[in-house]
């Protein structure tokens, strides 16, 4: 279920622990398994290949639409292309950027432009609207395309840097947090220093309706940004005990990084 519209940042902080055990208890028969065995097999994978660009590039479309399937990405309005096509896009995707971007995970110590890639010369918010882009093409992930499909592609690629964001339970929990208090991380206090451009429409616009289309690669930068915002107010109110007391409020196996705590939280 959704937070209440008007919900704080800083409201979020008591209410992580009880809205992740609630997520576990109404819905993890349903999403905890497959996604702990998606991240068993993204390691493995990696393992096997030698790298995360190496795994991708030989199969990683089948363990990648296994997890959207059951997640629900393959219903009538968000049909999943053929495995062909979908392993096509990820052949193309370059060793360069996946390998780097696969090394970050939050909370990140520089903003996204502030990042530069060593192979390519680009910063990290160029290297996420690049992948962004392509993932929510038409085509590319689904049939139709959008936000949904790339950012729960983006999330399965970094599953440690990339939230996952749908149209029923977390896009409106972003909507429903107060806009005044959606405010980006590492003390920035302008989200342009965080994306690497102004925001084009609004930080948090809701999934319905005309702001179902509001969701471009602005917008699921100021996501990343928040999840990591949430995570800095935490160890604020507890005094800073670091990213594994963090990840303790959910031990549930497959939960590996801030994105899934604060996934479970929003949902």
């Amino acid at each position: 279920m959704p937070i209440p519209a008007g919900t704080k940042l800083t409201e979020l902080l008591g209410i992580l622990a009880v809205n992740i055990a609630t997520y576990n208890e109404v819905h993890g028969a349903r999403y905890n398994r497959p996604y702990a065995n998606y991240i068993d097999a993204r390691n493995a994978g990696i393992e096997a290949a030698g790298g995360l660009s190496a795994w991708i590039a030989i199969d990683g479309a089948t363990a990648i639409q296994t997890l959207l399937i059951a997640f629900g990405m393959n219903a009538r309005n968000s049909q999943l292309v053929a495995h062909v096509t979908l392993q096509r896009v990820l052949s193309v995707l370059s060793p360069a950027i996946i390998n780097w971007v696969g090394g970050l995970a939050l909370p990140l110590g520089v903003p996204p432009p502030n990042l530069v890639n060593p192979a390519t010369g680009e910063t990290l918010s160029a290297e996420l609207r690049f992948l962004y882009d392509l993932l929510a093409a038409p085509g590319s992930v689904t049939n139709s395309g959008g936000y949904v499909a790339a950012s729960k592609t983006m999330h399965c690629l970094f599953p440690q840097l990339a939230p996952m964001i749908d149209g029923k339970h977390t896009g409106i929990s972003y909507y429903n947090i107060d806009r005044a208090t959606y405010s980006p991380p590492l003390g920035l206090g302008d989200w342009a220093r965080w994306v690497g451009t102004p925001i084009d429409g609004v930080s948090n616009p809701s999934p319905r309706g005309a702001g179902r289309s509001g969701w471009h690669w602005h917008q699921f930068m100021a996501a990343v940004g928040v999840n990591q915002r949430i995570y800095e107010l935490w160890q604020a109110a507890n005094n800073g005990p670091g990213l594994q007391a963090f990840l303790a409020l959910d031990p549930t196996p497959g939960t590996n990084g801030i994105p899934r705590i604060i996934d479970k939280s929003l949902w």
